[in-house]
This record gives structure tokens, sequence and C-alpha cells, in this order.
């Protein structure tokens, strides 16, 4: 990741191999599997199809709308014999639930009819065991094991198809899966109900999910649960797929087990690769504005719709209509008072990492489409910390994509054009927390490549390019080498960075130069290659001098959404705290 001097750029991080570590270093226990020719224990346990009567048990629960027990069935199997190792070591197989049956978990996690609309407190339980069933199947089989590729498959074209002014629904009949396989659900949420054929892809339900996370904290209490879920596979199945590769036989070199992964299969076709591209990364700053929910739609119609009290007490039968999103088996007669309570107060959602009888109630906020013109918190503009960790963790798995994938995906130059233009023009509290957070998800490596490249579109025109730069160096015969774009060096930050202004008078503009240039300082000192000497110290107060002065002579009222004499304080925090460096 880094050198004793500088870091490397993020292209040279992601193919970098560690040495391999002294033999008189190796771990007895790695020993002891070379000598006895075994091979260690696998991670995962390698998958077993269902027994026929069972897997008919489970699915005529299902069809028959009764989710707990056959999501119940299927946790126990799974589950069995997770502490049995066969005779050689490794893990025994597991009975892996059919992918029908996971890609129907996937959807009953985020519903409303079993979220927030749900009519009893045992369709929330539903809800949360299908969370949980999708969490052990990842940890105990893995993705590839437990075929999720496959269960999470968007039936694109075969869910909402767009017109002029309208949505067109796909019928069972004209789905692509209907009728290919024997296994499949004979249920509505299963097919023309199922979040995998109503979203037109892997992008809108993110973008919808982030736009939930600042206008409706109810629905996010539920799309947070499953991005997270989404989030863990993806970079699991990535890693199994890195271990794929380094195991496969000399003569499989040519395939390539990451272009099978499951974020590439997400990723979009030749044929609009770039303006693909753009939309991937506008989904993950998807911030509920008029353009973003224009862009990224509801996935359930009136999904955002809170369920109300009903004056009768006993529900009549309705006729199943998937356009209306009225579903025969939802509409049951309630057994006890509990569920009568149930349906005059919106059901608290139960919490999936605590018991089913822990019920936690979401947030109470109102939605609205317009962001308060000051932010008092750098969060609160996407949705809060929790949405914005997720959009970091979303914006390191693209950069470790595009960095391994270059030609599938795209050049990480290109990409990270893409996350300037989303991340330049906002205010400074998100985007100090987004470039400077206090736990980064991005490699460091990547932070510093897009934080240079932020300063280049931001910093004054004499500043020195990096690659312009030519510095002592015993390797070459010339003793000197001319520095890479994206590699950070102490030298480069000096010469490059810290001592100048923005590009423009602008309060904001300066602000975030020297927030940059701060979180650049930070980086260094956090992997130990800063040193405090004099000529880092006359950087840092030329810097500071260079913007304060360039800042005077505006008299314009600032952008960004908070005042001048804010950003001005903004601009005077950043100045102490690069001072207490030398402290």
């Amino acid at each position: 990741m880094s050198s004793q001097t500088s870091f490397f750029t993020a292209q040279e991080m992601s193919s970098s191999q560690l040495s391999d570590p002294p033999s008189d270093l190796v771990p007895p226990s790695d020993l002891s599997y070379e000598e006895t020719n075994q091979k260690p224990p696998n991670r995962y346990r390698a998958a077993r199809q269902l027994p026929y009567q069972l897997k008919e048990n489970c699915l005529i629960f299902f069809e028959e709308g009764l989710y707990s027990q056959g999501l119940t069935l299927l946790l126990n199997l799974l589950s069995a014999g997770t502490s049995t190792a066969s005779s050689t070591g490794q893990p025994v197989p597991a009975f892996a639930p059919p992918h029908q049956h996971l890609s129907l978990a996937a959807t009953l996690v985020v519903h409303p009819s079993l979220t927030t609309r749900a009519s009893s407190n045992e369709r929330i339980r539903a809800s949360n065991t299908a969370l949980r069933l999708l969490r052990l199947s990842n940890k105990l089989l893995g993705p590839v094991n437990a075929n999720f590729a496959t269960a999470f498959t968007f039936n694109n074209p075969g869910g909402l198809r767009r017109s002029t002014n309208n949505w067109r629904r796909v019928t069972d009949a004209e789905s692509p899966s209907s009728n290919e396989d024997q296994d499949s659900v004979n249920n509505v949420l299963a097919k023309a109900g199922s979040l995998w054929t109503r979203a037109e892809d892997f992008w809108q339900v993110v973008g919808w999910a982030f736009n939930c996370s600042v206008l409706w904290p109810k629905r996010w209490a539920r799309w947070k649960l499953w991005l997270e879920f989404m989030l863990d596979v993806l970079r699991d199945d990535w890693e199994e797929r890195v271990r794929m590769n380094e195991e496969r036989e000399e003569w499989d070199n040519e395939m390539d087990y990451l272009e099978e992964s499951m974020i590439v299969k997400y990723l979009p076709s030749d044929f609009s690769r770039y303006g693909g591209n753009r939309r991937i990364v506008r989904a993950v700053f998807a911030d509920g504005s008029p353009k973003c929910l224009n862009e990224f739609k509801e996935i359930f119609k009136n999904e955002t719709t809170e369920r109300t009290k009903k004056n009768s007490t006993k529900k009549l039968e309705v006729k199943v209509n998937v356009e209306e999103d009225i579903y025969a088996d939802y509409m049951e007669a309630e057994e006890d008072s509990d569920d009568e309570e149930t349906q005059t107060h919106e059901p608290a959602i139960a919490s999936p990492s605590s018991d089913d009888s822990v019920y936690i109630t979401p947030h109470n906020n109102r939605p609205t489409n317009k962001p308060s013109p000051i932010v008092p918190n750098g969060a609160t503009l996407f949705g809060g910390m929790e949405s914005l960790n997720l959009r970091q963790r979303f914006l390191a798995l693209l950069s470790q994509t595009s960095a391994s994938l270059p030609q599938t995906f795209t050049p990480l130059q290109t990409l990270y054009d893409l996350y300037v233009e989303n991340i330049r023009p906002l205010p400074l509290a998100t985007f100090s927390l987004l470039l400077t957070p206090s736990t980064p998800y991005l490699p460091p490596s990547a932070l510093s490549s897009l934080s240079q490249l932020l300063l280049r579109s931001l910093l004054s025109s004499n500043a020195p390019l990096p690659s312009t730069l030519i510095t002592l160096n015993t390797t070459t015969p010339n003793n000197t080498q001319i520095i890479a774009n994206d590699e950070l060096t102490q030298e480069i930050l000096e010469r490059c960075y810290l001592p100048y202004a923005a590009n423009t008078k602008n309060v904001l503009d300066n602000t975030k130069v020297g927030l940059l240039v701060e979180g650049l300082l930070r980086l260094l000192a956090r992997h130990e290659i800063l040193v405090w000497t004099e000529s880092l110290e006359f950087a840092v107060e030329e810097g500071v001098r260079n913007r304060e002065m360039k800042v005077r002579d505006d008299g314009r009222r600032s952008r960004g959404g908070v005042g001048k004499g804010e950003e001005m304080a903004w601009l005077k925090g950043n100045r102490e705290r690069m001072r207490a460096f030398g402290n």
C-alpha cells in the first residue's frame, strides 16, 4: 500500500503483491498441512442440494404465503452440521437453499407488505428471518457456493418498461423465467412482484435506497439492511474469486474469475458503458432531489405509503391485482388483539441483529424534497452517517473493480473524474466527511489519488504538476526520476499542493483546498511517512497565508449552502489544525 517514502498509485496497489514470508516464519499449522499433503480448511462449506421432499415442503410454504415456516426450515437445514468436520479436516457440505428461494428471501427483506405496511408481527418476523437466512448463507456457503449470482439476477427487460408517461407491468406469462424450471416458486412476490422483476437494474435499487435515506427514514430502515448485505456479498464474492484465481491450475491461466464476479455482472453493457458508468456514480450520490427521484424511482408501487387504521374488523377477500399492488394472500383476518393493535399503528420493525421479541421504531421524520439551506451535520445531506458510510463502501468497491478490470469497467482516471464531478460541488461539511473521514473506506492509495485529482481541479495555474518534478533516485543511471502522476510524497506535498491557493477568490473553493491538503498531511502522518521539517512548516504557512489573502477581496456571498462567515470559520479551523501538526 505504501513504501517508506510514498504511496503507490491506486492502479499499482491493485496489482502489487506482498512477498512470501521466510520459511521460518510460516505458522506450524500451515507446515503441518504441507507435510501431510492436505489442503487447509476452506473458508466456506460446499453446497449440497436439498432432498426432493424437503424442497417441496418449502415450496408449499412459500406458495401458501407461510414465509416464516419455509424460511425457518431452510435456516435449520443450512445450519445443520456447522460444527462437524470431515476426516480430511474440511467442513461437511451444507444443504443450500435453492436460488429461487434466496431470490424470494431478498424481496421479503424490503417488501412493504412485510415491513412498513405489515399487517401483523408475524409478517415482520418473516422479513427478519429472510435476512438471517441470506446472511447465514453468505457466511457458511459464500456467494459462489450459494449461487447468489443466479439468485440475484435482475429480470430486465422483464420488469418495468418505460413509456412516455407511464409504466407497463410485465405479467408472469411474459417473464423470461416463466416455466423455465420446475423449482420456481408460484408466488406473486417471487415473480411479477419480485424486487428482481420490478427494478430495472441494481443501480436503480441503490439510487432509490439512498433517496429513501434522505426523505423516508422508515423505508431506509429496511433498505439500509439490504444494502449492507449486498455490499458484504459483493465484497466476499470478489475476494473468493481472487482466491480462485490464485489457486487455479497452470493450464487455466487464461481464465480470470474476476470477470465472472457479481459486481461485473451489474456493470452496464458495452453499448452504453460511459453513460451507464455516470449513472452508477449518480446512484451512489443520490440525495432525494427531484432530479434523483425522477431518475431512481420507487421499486414497489406506493412504497412510501404507510399503513393506516381500518374501521372494519375483518378484511374482505380480493383478487390479485399486480398493477395495484393488491395480493390476496395479504388480506388475512387477524387472529388476536395484538394484530388489531398493529393495524392501528405502524408496526415497529424488528432489528435483525436482535431477538424477534425486541423491536425498534424508525425515525418519524416527515419527507421533504428541499434540503435545509444550512447543513449543521455534513452527513445530513446524504441521509446520515450510516448512509454516508455505505456510499463510501460503494466508492471503494467501484475503485477496486476499476483498478483490477479497467477494460471491463472503466479506467481508474475516468472513474475518478466522475467522482470529482459529484464531490466538488458538495457543501463543506459533507465534503470534509467524504475526503477526510475518521474511518476511511477507500484505501490510502485511492484516497490519495482522488484528493490530488480534486486539488488539480481547484488549484491556481501556477501550482506545478507532480509529473513535472524530478527527484533524486540512486537506482537510475542519471540518479533522477520523473514522479508518477498519483504518487504522493512529502516533497510533492510541499512543492505542488501546500503553498497554493485556489484558482478563484471564492471562500468555499479555498477552504476545500485547505481541507484537501490537510487530508493528505493526515494520510502521510497516519502511515508514519511524514517528518515535520522547516521546509514543510514553511509550505504550510505559505499556503495558509495565500488562501486567506485571496479570499479577502471576495465581497460576494459564498456558495454551497452556508454563509461566508461560516466558511471563514472553516478556513480558520483548517489553519489551526494544520499548524498543530508541528507541535
